[in-house]
């Protein structure tokens, strides 16, 4: 890992160290008008996910059901670019949220200029909402609520859950609490539709526990301080 991350750095150190290059000014309207039925995706789990392979299965009939309608590209760096023949076939694919493979997530969005390396970075979800007294259960609680976790859409607060569009380079959020009107507190706790793989130890989307770097530096510094006593006790004796 050590390795790994000092590569890292040189490279970046390089990079930096590079001339910048102009590049020059050119009418790219005519890409800019075909790129506005094409969606833009990342996937988080980089070890797990192959995007050939993702490009290769997701139009298929019983997935997306745009076969032949649909041309993938592998945009590097994790990403990949869908472009549609028809406006339809893009909208029922972005009505499929969330987004899947090999029950990993990753982000779907609708082509934008953009520059940077956080696009697409969102994932919509379902999430229901445990713990609030039923006769709070109203649109503008869920919402107020939905708030705590990202930008709020739909709301069915008689099914007590809402829509919420979050950052998924962000850790998920799974409760809080929260005052009601009358003055007392009660703990919240989420649950996200549709939600199969996922940290259970740093709640990051983009790996599991046994696979958490936040987990090895607790699991470190443990055996560390366990080593430390033992030392100690032995000087004692």
């Amino acid at each position: 890992m050590s390795q790994i991350l000092e590569s890292s750095e040189k490279n970046k150190q390089l990079i930096e160290e590079d001339e910048v290059v102009i590049l020059p000014d050119v009418d790219n309207s005519e890409l800019i008008a075909r790129y506005n039925l094409s969606l833009v995706g990342k996937i988080f789990n980089k070890e797990r996910h192959n995007v050939e392979a993702l490009i290769a299965l997701l139009p298929r009939h019983n997935i997306w059901d745009v076969e032949g309608r649909a041309r993938g590209v592998d945009l590097g760096n994790h990403r990949f670019q869908f472009d549609f023949d028809l406006e339809a076939d893009l909208l029922k694919v972005l009505c499929k949220c969330p987004f899947h493979f090999n029950k990993w997530l990753f982000a779907l969005e609708r082509w934008a200029l953009h520059v940077g390396e956080s696009f697409p970075n969102t994932i919509t979800f379902w999430v229901c909402a445990t713990g609030i007294p039923t006769h709070y259960w109203m649109d503008p609680i869920f919402r107020t609520l939905g708030k705590r976790l990202g930008l709020v859409g739909k709301i069915d607060a008689k099914a007590a859950k809402f829509q919420v569009e979050i950052n998924g380079d962000q850790p998920l959020k799974f409760s809080l609490r929260a005052q009601i009107p009358s003055g007392e507190i009660v703990p919240v706790s989420f649950e996200y539709v549709n939600l199969f793989r996922w940290c259970h130890n740093c709640h990051l989307i983009s790996h599991e526990a046994e696979n958490c770097q936040k987990k090895e530096n607790k699991d470190c510094w443990l055996k560390k301080q366990v080593g430390s006593r033992v030392v100690s006790l032995g000087r004692k004796a």
